[in-house]
C-alpha cells in the first residue's frame, strides 16, 4: 500500500489511473506497480542488490543475442556463449559498445527485432560531445525510469502532492500533442515550468517573483540556470522562497554555487546525474557523500583502463541497461568520468547501492547573447539536437559578449537554404548575436576524450559578479 494518506494518496492514484492522457506509451498500472517495486528494493543490502543485477544481467544477454543480430555475432566473433554470462562480475568479457557502434549499427541490426516499433519511444539525445545520435526505448525502460525518479525526488524531502517548480526547456522539439500532455502531467504533478533559456537581466524578476507566489517544496533544474538564482541571491534578493530541497542535473553545479544556494534559501541542493539515454542514472541522497546509482535499473562501471577506479581515483563511466530490450544497452561507453569513493561500507542514509562521486566532463559554458539572455550551452544542445542531418557536428565558441563563432560539420541533408533557415530559428533565442559561421571537416577532441560543444572564454565569477576572460588553460588574460 502507497504511503500516501488522504488528498495525496487520492492524487497519486488518479495520476496513474490516467496516466496513458499524459505520458509516453507508459502504462499507469505498471508503472506504479514498478514503483513500489523500486521501494521495496531500496532497502536491499550489497549482495542482495549484486543478485538482482546479474539475474538481470543473464535476462538481458539472452534476449540480445537472440533477436539482435548485431550482439549476436559480436558475441560469435569473440567466441562468448550467453550462458558464459552469469553474473555482474562476467561483464567484463563483453566488449565496449561505442557510440559510433550506436550510430552504424542502431538499424542494422544493433535494435531488437522481438519488440514491436509501436512499443518503442525514439529518443533523440541531446548530444553532449557535439554530435547528436538516436535510440529506442521500449515501454518496460520508460516505465522504470520514470518509476525510479519518482523515487529519487522523494529523497529530497519531497512527496507526491508538493508543489514542484522547475526550470527546464519545457517544450522545445515537442509537438502541440505532446505539449498538451505535458500541461495534464504538471497539473497532476503541480508543476510550473519557468523557461530556462528565457531568462535574463530584464525578466529574471518576474521568473522569481512566479517562483515566490507559488512557493515549491522543490525546485528542479538545469545546472546553468540554478547559476542565475545564486546571481539573484548575491544581490540580495529571494527572500520568501524557502524550498525543501533544489535539484540540480544536465551539468556539474558548481561547489560555490552550491553553497551560495543552500545559504540563500535555507535549503539543501540535491544532484543528479542522467542522460537522455538513460533519464536518471544516480542521484544524491541526504547524507550527500556521492550519487548513489539505481541499481535496480542499470549496472555502472567507474574504469581506469580495464580495472575498476580506486577511491579517490577519476575513471569512465560504463553503463549497462538491464531493461531497454529495445535497444539493448550493454557496456556503454557515455563519456563521462567520475571520482571513485569507498563502497565498502553503506551510506550514512541506510542505501547500500553504489556510490560514485562528482561528475567530471560535464560541465557546459553559458553563452551571453546581444540581446542580454545568459543562454546555458544546454540550450544549444536541445536545440540543434533536431537538425542532425543539416548539422552533423557543431561546437560554439565565444571569446567575447555578444558574438560566437558556429563551428559546423556539414550533415548528409546540408544546403545553404537549411542552413541559413536554422540560424534564422537560433535568432528568435539569441537575439541579434553575432554568428560567424565556419565549415570545418570534425570538431577536435578535448582531454576527457569528449567534443566541448560549447567553450567560453567569458567566464562570470558568481561572487563578485564581475566577468573575466581566460585562456583555454584557464589562465586569466
Amino acid at each position: 500500500m502507497a504511503k500516501y494518506k488522504g488528498f495525496r494518496r487520492l492524487r497519486f492514484e488518479a495520476y496513474f489511473a490516467v496516466m496513458p492522457l499524459h505520458a509516453w506509451m507508459i502504462r499507469g498500472r505498471q508503472t506504479r506497480k514498478k514503483y513500489f517495486e523500486l521501494k521495496h528494493t531500496e532497502s536491499y543490502g550489497k549482495e542482495e542488490l549484486t543478485n538482482l543485477q546479474s539475474e538481470k544481467l543473464r535476462i538481458i544477454i539472452q534476449h540480445a543475442y537472440r533477436t539482435s543480430s548485431f550482439y549476436r555475432k559480436r558475441l560469435d566473433d569473440l567466441g562468448i556463449n550467453p550462458n558464459d554470462i552469469q553474473g555482474v562480475n562476467d561483464l567484463s568479457k563483453l566488449p565496449f559498445l561505442e557510440k559510433d557502434d550506436v550510430r552504424q549499427n542502431l538499424n542494422s541490426g544493433l535494435i531488437s527485432n522481438a519488440v514491436p516499433q509501436k512499443h518503442m519511444l525514439r529518443i533523440n539525445t541531446s548530444g553532449s560531445t557535439g554530435k547528436p545520435f538516436t535510440i529506442f526505448a521500449d515501454r518496460e525502460q520508460l516505465e522504470i525510469r520514470f518509476a525510479s525518479t519518482l523515487r529519487a525526488m522523494e529523497w529530497t524531502g519531497w512527496q507526491f502532492g508538493d508543489r514542484q517548480a522547475r526550470l527546464w526547456h519545457q517544450t522545445i522539439g515537442m509537438s502541440r500533442t505532446q505539449v498538451i500532455r505535458e500541461r495534464i502531467d504538471a497539473w497532476f504533478m503541480r508543476r510550473i515550468f519557468i523557461p530556462a533559456f528565457e531568462i535574463n537581466d530584464r525578466n529574471i524578476e518576474d521568473f522569481v517573483g512566479k517562483i515566490r507566489n507559488f512557493r515549491p517544496k522543490l525546485i528542479d533544474g538545469y545546472a546553468e540556470s540554478l547559476n542565475f538564482l545564486a546571481k539573484y541571491i548575491q544581490m540580495g534578493n529571494l527572500v520568501g522562497i524557502k524550498p525543501v530541497a533544489v535539484m540540480s542535473s544536465a551539468q556539474a553545479l558548481p561547489k560555490q554555487t552550491r553553497q551560495i544556494i543552500e545559504k540563500g534559501m535555507n535549503t539543501k541542493v540535491f544532484d543528479k546525474y542522467g542522460s537522455r539515454e538513460f533519464s536518471g542514472i544516480a542521484y544524491e541522497c541526504t547524507a550527500h557523500t556521492g550519487h548513489h546509482v539505481v541499481e535496480e535499473c542499470y549496472i555502472v562501471e567507474l574504469l581506469v583502463g580495464n580495472r575498476a577506479a580506486l577511491p579517490g581515483e577519476v575513471g569512465e563511466i560504463v553503463i549497462t541497461d538491464l531493461h531497454n530490450r529495445a535497444t539493448p544497452m550493454i557496456r556503454y561507453r557515455i563519456g563521462d568520468l567520475a571520482t571513485a569513493v569507498d563502497n565498502s561500507k553503506d551510506c550514512r542514509c541506510g542505501r547500500s547501492h553504489l556510490r560514485i562521486g562528482d561528475i567530471e566532463g560535464r560541465t557546459q559554458a553559458i553563452v551571453y547573447c546581444a540581446n542580454g539572455t545568459w543562454m546555458p550551452g544546454a540550450f544549444f544542445l536541445h536545440f540543434l539536437k533536431d537538425h542532425d542531418e543539416i548539422i552533423n557536428q557543431f561546437q560554439i565558441i565565444q571569446v567575447e559578449k555578444g558574438s560566437i563563432l558556429l563551428k559546423v560539420v556539414k550533415g548528409s541533408g546540408h544546403s545553404d537554404e537549411k542552413i541559413i533557415d536554422v540560424l534564422n530559428r537560433l535568432r528568435d533565442f539569441i537575439g541579434q548575436t553575432r554568428i560567424d559561421l565556419e565549415y570545418v571537416t570534425e570538431i577536435p577532441l578535448v582531454r576527457t576524450g569528449k567534443r566541448s560543444p560549447v567553450v567560453s572564454l567569458v567566464v562570470e565569477d558568481f561572487q563578485t559578479l564581475e566577468a573575466k576572460t581566460v585562456d583555454v588553460h584557464g589562465k586569466a588574460r
